[in-house]
């Protein structure tokens, strides 16, 4: 539920909350919970955040990737080239004032006509 007072925190851990009774059980949860089932929630310690993006899980660690082309063994002499890729010099508007995320309280980025978090992967209520 969301109601007043949500908005940021001064709990290093928590740093946005969408009610006081939120608030209350994500802190109770990271006190009292065991790491897998707050995983599964979507609630972690600022530690816990940190080591998994050191460790490149980040967000989506189970999302599955590409897999890696082979090396050929034809031409063990010849090495792959880099290919530059441009990339915008600003960004968007819209990626400039997005909101930040209700349940973790990162910024979040424009994904069509509305927004999804990168940390958590909660949307602005598209689905």
């Amino acid at each position: 539920m969301r109601f007043e007072p949500s908005g940021i925190t001064n709990d290093k851990d928590i740093r946005f909350a969408s009610s006081l009774m939120d608030y209350i059980f994500r802190r109770l949860a990271l006190e009292y919970l065991p790491l897998e089932q707050r995983e599964a929630l979507g609630v972690k310690s600022v530690d816990e955040r940190k080591r998994a993006i050191e460790e490149g899980g980040g967000a989506f660690a189970d999302a599955p990737t590409e897999p890696t082309p082979k090396a050929s063994t034809e031409s063990p002499g010849v090495q792959p080239t880099a290919q530059v890729i441009e990339v915008g010099s600003k960004p968007e508007s819209r990626a400039i004032d997005a909101p930040l995320c209700y349940s973790c309280g990162s910024k979040m980025q424009p994904a069509g006509s509305c927004y999804v978090c990168n940390s958590c992967g909660s949307t602005s209520g598209c689905s």
